[in-house]
């Protein structure tokens, strides 16, 4: 406030003045915690950190850690994902990311492992996989390890499925997802929407044109299906509205444990949930974004609707109703 020249009343400063008696006395309120310190001790310190060194700091990239007398600055540990357990966009990410688009949206089930064994036996068809007790035990474990994880730890804020795959060894990728697991996709959807029908537009047409993308880390998810069952945790709606080749670039800058959903993760998940992941017109499309079909043009993601299911390709494009998957095996 200031004095009037035509009188002793006090008046409101006009837009844009500056009160300098108030930024004054809040300058000194918050130099009296550092009555010590002085601009040559900022200058001192900054010599030694650095300007973009002190910078980070301030802006909590860095952190810095104290132990036996000595302070070592390292990369802070922020979380990847966001409340909704959505990948945050690393920065410097070139390509395309859409906004998600919340009408297209999952609910994260109650867990019945005995169930869900159940149709993964019935329905894949490839005789007796792992106890339901197994199942729990090792998808747990999963659980724990990301709960334990300050950068992953968001993830299980969004649609976590445990999921169970067969112990299967093949050199075709194409093969195995549309002779065994689409077909198993096909059993359980209109096993569960005895109205509804499964349309697969690439019937016939998968052998020797599946290729796993580079830097996708998907073939540790076939090395482990070699030699055994293998438990996993899909996060479906972890890359909603990234593009394909987006969901791509953010592995480099995800922890090596962490793996791109591909097809055949993504069709056991849909034979172990369909009534989850295949409700109605309002599922995100699921991206099997690990993945190329024909070339390096298209991949692969399956499309529900209030009466169909889809398996069809699809181009690279960013899609508010698409969503790319993560997987965490045990």
């Amino acid at each position: 406030m200031f004095f009037s020249p035509y009188g002793k009343e006090r008046l409101a400063p006009r837009a844009g003045a500056i009160d300098f008696r108030a930024n004054r006395l809040k300058v000194e309120d918050t130099m009296g915690k550092y009555d010590e310190w002085s601009r040559g001790d900022d200058e001192a310190l900054l010599n030694r950190l650095g300007i973009e060194t002190a910078r980070r700091i301030a802006k909590g990239e860095l952190q810095v850690q104290f132990a036996n007398g000595m302070a070592v600055v390292k990369p802070a540990i922020v979380s990847l994902f966001d409340k909704h357990g959505r990948r945050i966009p690393p920065e410097g990410l070139k390509s395309l990311v859409a906004d998600a688009n919340q009408d297209f949206c999952l609910k994260q089930p109650k867990l019945d492992y005995g169930r869900l064994i159940a149709r993964a036996v019935e329905f894949l068809q490839q005789g007796p996989i792992m106890s339901a007790a197994e199942f729990e035990a090792r998808s747990n474990a999963i659980l724990k390890q990301i709960k334990s994880d300050k950068q992953l730890v968001n993830l299980l804020k969004g649609v976590y499925l445990p999921i169970v795959l067969p112990q299967m060894a093949g050199n075709d990728y194409g093969q195995m997802l549309g002779e065994v697991f689409l077909t198993a996709v096909e059993r359980s959807y209109t096993t569960t929407f005895t109205d509804r029908s499964f349309n697969n537009y690439q019937r016939g047409e998968l052998t020797g044109k599946i290729t796993i993308a580079v830097g996708v880390r998907h073939e540790q998810l076939i090395a482990k299906m070699a030699v055994g069952s293998v438990v996993g945790i899909y996060f479906p709606t972890a890359l909603h509205g990234f593009s394909i080749p987006a969901a791509r670039e953010q592995m480099a800058s995800l922890p090596d444990n962490v793996i791109l959903s591909g097809g055949l993760d993504i069709a056991v998940a849909m034979a172990m949930y369909p009534e989850i992941l295949a409700h109605d017109f309002n599922t995100p499309g699921l991206d099997m974004a690990a993945l190329q079909f024909g070339s390096a043009d298209y991949s692969l993601f399956f499309n529900a609707f209030d009466s169909r299911l889809r398996f069809i390709r699809r181009g690279l494009g960013a899609y508010g109703y698409f969503s790319g998957g993560l997987l965490l095996l045990g």
